[in-house]
């Protein structure tokens, strides 16, 4: 009789276990971020925007702090002589010694949500892609 009350009770606790796990990783928080718009802006904010400002303007405190001049993403001009790929290579590589590379702590994809919600900075097209670039 005492070793079936332990073997229920251990398998009680591993159906306890098993269902936090699920539980657990179902859940946004622990789990994988949402592609969208917010998630892209969040991470915007955390990497980019103490240089490049949160509307994109090139004003953020880093950029005040130093004499270098951030891009401004909601100038139409310029937004118009980068194409999505320069923003990619810039976020993925880095600038020289100024701007860290985040290649091997974002995926391609939130990269290319980033690049998306750069451009939204500007409300120009985007510039058109050579031919023979497939996305």
């Amino acid at each position: 009789m005492l070793l079936t009350d332990v073997l229920s009770r251990l398998r009680y606790q591993w159906f306890l276990v098993v269902l936090m796990l699920l539980v657990v990783e179902a859940s946004p928080a622990f789990g994988a971020e949402s592609q969208d718009k917010s998630s892209a802006q969040t991470r915007y904010g955390l990497r980019c925007g103490t240089c490049h400002g949160g509307s994109g303007k090139g004003d953020g405190w880093r950029a005040k702090l130093s004499w270098l001049k951030m891009p401004d993403f909601s100038d139409s001009a310029y937004m118009q002589t980068r194409s999505d790929d320069d923003f990619l290579i810039a976020i993925k590589q880095g600038r020289k010694s100024v701007m860290p590379s985040y290649g091997l702590e974002l995926t391609e994809r939130e990269i290319k949500d980033m690049v998306a919600y750069i451009r939204s900075f500007d409300k120009a097209p985007a510039p058109p892609k050579p031919v023979g670039t497939a996305r």
